[in-house]
Order: structure tokens, then C-alpha cells, then sequence
């Protein structure tokens, strides 16, 4: 997979993959005109959203009623490099099946992303 983040002056960014586009700036107080989520925003809300995609899958899959089903995400930065560095993410689904507990937090743990930030991703940047 490949996309572009392309400056377009200011803290703003349009990104595009695909055939979609998104918006990245920062808040007034930071520089930005606040048109978008900032990357941190960006990074916490791919976190909770896969986590979000994963349990609603089981759910279907699972013939369990996900309505009302909702993924909050707080984080924490902090640490030198300064970087995020705890997630909090909570998972509402009313209509969950106390037997499917365990099922669910382990689908809800399995999410691609959460398995990439647990895993150190390597990394590599260039300038061309």
C-alpha cells in the first residue's frame, strides 16, 4: 500500500490513497487553521477504528448485534523522544453476550494496528 501526504502550506497536508483524500492540519493554538485532526489524532483514531472494524466483523460473523457499537481512544505522550506513549481504548457494545467477552477482547486485540504498535515497526525515511 502507498500514499501521499503533500504540503499544502500552512500546518495543512492533504493525504490521498486510493481514490481517498483526507485533511491533516493543526489546531489555531498550534499554528494551523484546524481543518483537520492533527497526525497524532490521524494515529489514535486508525487504532480505535481497526479495533472498531475487527469486533464488528466477529460480531457479524458471530451473529451478535453490534448496534450502538463505539471505540473511544485517550493517549498519553510523553518520554524522550517525546511520543505516544500509552493508549487507553474502550470498546462499547451494548448487546454483547457475557460469553463473548473473552472472544471479543481477544478480536479487539488482534487488529492490525494494535498488533503493528505492539511490534516496534521498523521504520525507514528518505530524502529524494
Amino acid at each position: 500500500m502507498r500514499l501521499k501526504a503533500v504540503f499544502e502550506g500552512g500546518s495543512r497536508f492533504t493525504v490521498a490513497c486510493r481514490s481517498h483524500t483526507i485533511t491533516i492540519d493543526q489546531p489555531k493554538d498550534n499554528g494551523g487553521e484546524d481543518l483537520g485532526m492533527t497526525p497524532p489524532e490521524i494515529m489514535a483514531s486508525s487504532l480505535a477504528s481497526c479495533i472498531g472494524f475487527y469486533v464488528a466483523r466477529y460480531c457479524e460473523q458471530a451473529k451478535i448485534d453490534a448496534t450502538g457499537l463505539a471505540v473511544s481512544c485517550d493517549w498519553q505522550v510523553g518520554g524522550q523522544p517525546k511520543h505516544m506513549q500509552k493508549f487507553d481504548v474502550q470498546v462499547e457494545l451494548p448487546n454483547l453476550p457475557e460469553k463473548r467477552r473473552k472472544a471479543i477482547e481477544k478480536v479487539a486485540e488482534s487488529c492490525l494496528i494494535h498488533a503493528t504498535l505492539g511490534q516496534s515497526p521498523e521504520v525507514n525515511v528518505s530524502l529524494s
